[in-house]
């Protein structure tokens, strides 16, 4: 009998990382069958979690779980449930009560309550797999932008990168910027020896990504919190570009428990030694959590 998996999406590329990641690490333990659905409205989930309804699923087999990422796939999720059964898996801090939902899968740097149903996971669920056999000679840097955590600084970036590709001759470099970095950012690196930039416009995240399996060696901009976490799963050894720090967060703190466990490399800790220290820890969160489904029963 097929295991059914309903992932209810609100598009937003981010979250659907998150629920893409989970199901993939599913079906890498049983063989399952994963239905897309859009989220619906706030006001249409809530006439239909009362006249026991989800006309979003009508003609799809009943769900086995139902998986969602991003506050709009809550109400469906329930809604989903409440009409067709299923268990319920939301992956990040639901403003809704924990107990709403069957499995609530949470970044430790939200600090969760501590829940039967809660699993808790170093930085958000990821579709990045872990490589074990990673190229030494291929390097990746991934900028950001502006952000709420810390100051943006091109004059920072550009001298940090031109630093680390000229002190790593043995390694290609493919820079990759993103929705977020200003225009005027990869204007200096142009006379730089031994790198290809890849500009977020004329390239796909697939890519990317496919970039992140393969680099062994990897840095990205302290901002860009999934970046180093999708990193991190790669099994790649990953160095921070330094920025300045608005203010103290559960963010910004777990970046830097994570350099103060030689999780990640600083870079004012590279410029000691000019190597990235690999991480101890492998960061295979979706495997983990899959793995933790399928102890408890929730997989059949």
């Amino acid at each position: 009998m097929a295991f059914n998996i309903w992932r209810i999406t609100d598009e937003k590329a981010g979250h659907d990382s998150q629920s893409i990641g989970l199901c993939n690490a599913i079906e890498r333990l049983k063989a399952c069958e994963r239905f897309d659905i859009a989220s619906e409205p706030v006001l249409s989930s809530y006439k239909n979690l009362l006249l026991k309804q989800f006309p979003s699923g009508q003609g799809l087999p009943d769900p086995d779980i139902i998986i969602g990422a991003g506050h709009s796939t809550h109400l469906p999720m329930l809604c989903a449930k409440r009409a067709r059964g299923g268990k319920t898996m939301v992956l990040m801090q639901p403003g809704l009560p924990l107990s709403f939902f069957d499995v609530c899968i949470i970044p430790k740097h939200d600090q969760p309550a501590h829940k039967e149903n809660v699993i808790t996971t170093y930085g958000a669920i990821n579709p990045i797999k872990f490589n074990e056999s990673k190229s030494a000679g291929i390097g990746l840097i991934l900028i950001g932008g502006p952000s709420r955590h810390y100051y943006w600084n091109n004059e920072a970036i550009l001298s940090q990168i031109t630093q680390i590709v000229t002190n790593s001759a043995d390694i290609h470099w493919t820079i990759a910027d993103s929705p977020r970095t200003p225009k005027t950012t990869l204007t200096g690196i142009a006379d730089l020896a031994n790198v290809d930039v890849l500009n977020f416009a004329e390239t796909t995240s697939k890519t990317v990504r496919e970039f992140i399996f393969k680099a062994g060696n990897i840095w990205v901009s302290k901002d860009s919190v999934s970046m180093i976490y999708e990193s991190l799963s790669s099994g790649a050894a990953v160095g921070l570009l330094d920025l300045e720090q608005k203010n103290d967060n559960r963010i910004s703190d777990a970046i830097n428990n994570l350099i103060n466990n030689e999780q990640l490399t600083s870079f004012e800790m590279w410029k000691n030694t000019n190597k990235l220290i690999p991480a101890s820890l492998n960061f295979k969160e979706a495997d983990r959590c899959a793995s933790i489904l399928l102890e408890r029963g929730f997989l059949g």
